[in-house]
């Protein structure tokens, strides 16, 4: 597979602001190949039709639709997919710091998600959606269907972030949701105030769920570019601190790699993937991450 020199900039993507576009673009645009998933699902409940595919089991061919169009189709159903996706995404007040003419952490996150989600509905997987903050906002069930990726992609466009972090409820309840051997995607700054969410996510290896967590930082945090006396404010809380921007950057720059490296420990003890995304990163990366870290452990 191969990445393609021409993927539109994460400011180009951001000026269509239209989700399902943005999908696509990323997707066709980064990936010449798809990876298929070792694991096999089974047929329950008959979901829909869609067109037959070279290589689809001719087994699940619908003679009946066969003989009243002269075209083929395939019965797909609701449990028939390769493995379920499940996409937390943190919609936190923090994820709404951006530079002006630069994706938010939040857009460049839902991007990401979209994508994903395209992506896994191409592979024919089925993908859910969380929303969280202090409280899981919204939840679409793991399915396949076209028209379920097409919700989850308006759902996607219409969100904006609010609210306070508190991941540790938000991943207990997620992981008492998702089905056994699925993969989650976790979309998140990860400044979260409470630490007990590191150990919510155990919840989800327990279930010998594969977990992959994106860290999306602007450079306004990562490269401290301040000068002078300066005002910050808690995005979440509102409270504000003034501080010599000088004087300030080298201790908040050791805490921030001191606390990046701790989290980075810490997955690595859990067989978690932890990838830290810049905003100005293009998303490509994310996804071919997503891809080596496949290869590695299949």
């Amino acid at each position: 597979m191969a990445a393609h020199t021409n993927l539109l900039s994460p400011h180009t993507l951001d000026t269509l602001r239209n989700v399902e576009l943005v999908a696509r673009a990323l997707v066709e645009g980064t990936l010449t190949g798809l990876h298929r998933s070792p694991y096999h699902g089974f047929s329950s409940e008959f979901s829909e039709y869609r067109k037959y595919c070279p290589g689809d089991p001719v087994k699940h061919l619908d003679w009946v639709a066969f003989a009243r169009t002269d075209r083929y189709y395939v019965k797909q159903y609701e449990d028939e997919t390769n493995t379920r996706t499940y996409l937390l995404l943190d919609r936190s007040g923090s994820m709404a710091l951006g530079r002006p003419g630069a994706p938010r952490k939040f857009h460049y996150a839902c991007y990401l998600a979209a994508a994903f989600a395209y992506l896994m509905h191409r592979q024919k997987d089925a993908v859910g959606l969380f929303t969280y903050s202090d409280q899981i906002h919204s939840y679409f069930p793991a399915q396949g269907s076209r028209l379920h990726l097409l919700a989850l992609l308006a759902h996607l466009e219409s969100l904006s972030p609010q609210g306070k972090s508190d991941a540790a409820p938000c991943f207990r309840r997620a992981a008492e949701t998702v089905r056994r051997r699925s993969l989650v995607l976790v979309f998140s700054d990860f400044f979260d105030p409470h630490e007990a969410f590191l150990s919510s996510l155990r919840l989800f290896r327990h279930k010998g769920c594969e977990v992959v967590l994106f860290q999306l930082l602007d450079p306004l945090e990562t490269d401290f570019p301040f000068r002078g006396l300066t005002e910050f404010r808690d995005l979440e809380t509102g409270e504000t601190l003034e501080l010599e921007s000088e004087d300030g950057r080298a201790a908040y720059l050791a805490d921030l790699a001191a606390y990046t490296r701790r989290m980075r420990q810490f997955c690595g003890s859990l067989d978690i993937s932890f990838e830290t995304l810049s905003t100005a990163t293009p998303f490509d990366r994310a996804l071919l991450a997503y891809f080596h870290k496949r290869e590695r452990l299949f």
